[in-house]
C-alpha cells in the first residue's frame, strides 16, 4: 500500500475527474460558456484532440496508480509510460499546431468584426 502523498492524490483525481470531463463533452449537456460552444462549432478538431489529451492523460495517471498499488511491476509501468508517452507527444505537437490555427482565425474573425461567442 503506498503512502499518502501529492503524486498519489494528484492521480486519483486525474482517474476520477478526466473521465467525467470527456464524458460531459461527448454528452454536450449542462451549461456551456460562449467560448466553448464557439470552439465546438468553428474547431472541432481542436476540440477532440483537447478530448484525447485528457484520455492520455487518465490512461498514465491509471498505470502509475497500477504500479503504486503493486498490481503491475515498476517496470511494467516504466514501459506503460513510454508506450502512453509517445503518443501523448504526437498528440500534443498537434495540439499546439491547432492552438495557433484557432487563434490565427478568430483573430482574423475579430479583425472583420465577424467574430460570435
Amino acid at each position: 500500500m503506498p503512502t499518502i502523498d501529492y503524486d498519489l492524490i494528484m492521480n486519483v483525481i486525474a482517474v476520477v475527474m478526466m473521465p467525467l470531463i470527456i464524458w460531459a463533452n461527448l454528452k454536450n449537456s449542462g451549461i456551456k460558456s460562449p467560448l466553448h460552444a464557439y470552439l465546438w462549432r468553428e474547431h472541432p478538431n481542436f476540440m477532440r484532440v483537447a478530448l484525447v489529451i485528457l484520455a492520455f492523460v487518465t490512461l498514465f495517471a491509471a498505470v502509475s496508480l497500477l504500479a503504486d498499488f503493486g498490481i503491475i511491476s515498476l517496470a511494467a509501468k516504466e514501459t506503460g509510460a513510454m508506450i502512453v508517452g509517445i503518443p501523448f507527444m504526437v498528440a500534443a505537437v498537434v495540439m499546439m499546431w491547432l492552438t495557433g490555427a484557432a487563434l490565427l482565425k478568430m483573430a482574423r474573425q475579430w479583425r472583420d468584426g465577424s467574430l460570435h461567442l
